[in-house]
């Protein structure tokens, strides 16, 4: 409301000042990729294509099937992939990172696994992948999943840790029950340290997803670039790049906004 009306009196706020200079950075990147590739053509085109290039190659996946699919098409496969495994780590790593500070033997019984989840990297899961479930949804969903699990596991346990003792002693005084405690006091809030971890998986998983993709992928974005690789084809890499790059942007912008709306506590409190 206050930044609404400063924008009315001409104020920029911070949110303005970030907006446009970001704007500011995009545009002197695009007419310095405008000046090495089509006015003054430092770079070849097999290295680096023009923006004219990559925007015409742009409508002809959007227009026209790649690899038996248009870009919407891609791009719906990709965030399926991602989004099962984006999902299914949360249903298992929020409850795993709250037991993990909320019983100590949980968390001693079960850390040397995690640690040891921890330190693999996502990517050499892709051949057991590939043994299990083929060249399917499944194998890209179990990448992302490994990927945003640690993630998710870690923040849930941190915000369980720091909830103050104060606000649990005052709960069991007033007679609530361990159960009631976890869910009416500590998850509540740990819940910031949690949509945080949250945010991480997913920037995680998707990053995940499209190298996956381009290891086993039959459709999807990083199949797509893939193919522009074996095809020589630059601008084809270069409009799966860009696409993965703005939806990524789209996905955690979306995720910043939707905590208000998932946290109003929070925003009453700030």
């Amino acid at each position: 409301m206050i930044e609404r009306r400063l924008e009315r009196m001409g104020v920029m706020t911070d949110r303005g000042k970030a907006a446009a200079y970001g704007i500011f950075s995009l545009s002197v990147l695009l007419a310095l990729w405008i000046c090495a590739t089509s006015l003054f053509q430092w770079i070849e085109p097999r290295v680096l294509p023009s923006p004219a290039q990559v925007i015409r190659q742009f409508a002809w996946i959007i227009t026209e099937p790649f690899s038996g699919l248009r870009l919407p098409g891609h791009i719906l496969f990709s965030l399926e992939r991602w989004g099962w495994g984006v999902l299914t780590a949360g249903l298992v790593g929020i409850p795993v990172g709250v037991f993990f500070a909320w019983n100590p033997w949980f968390k001693t019984f079960l850390n040397p696994v995690f640690e040891l989840i921890h330190f693999i990297p996502p990517f050499a899961y892709i051949p057991l992948a590939v043994l299990w479930f083929g060249a399917s949804t499944a194998t890209q969903a179990m990448v992302v999943f490994v990927a945003a699990f640690p993630a998710i596991v870690i923040n849930s346990q941190l915000g369980v840790a720091q909830v103050q003792k104060i606000y649990i002693d005052a709960a069991r005084v007033f007679g609530a029950s361990p159960f009631r405690t976890l869910c009416r006091v500590v998850l509540p809030a740990a819940a910031p340290s949690i949509y945080t971890g949250l945010r991480i998986a997913i920037s995680n998983g998707w990053m995940a997803l499209v190298g996956a993709e381009l290891v086993v992928g039959k459709v999807g974005l990083g199949f797509m670039i893939a193919q522009g690789q074996e095809n020589a084809s630059v601008a084809t890499i270069f409009v799966g790049v860009i696409t993965i790059g703005c939806l990524g942007v789209l996905i955690d912008t979306l995720v910043q906004r939707s905590e208000r709306y998932v946290l109003p506590w929070r925003r009453v409190a700030s």
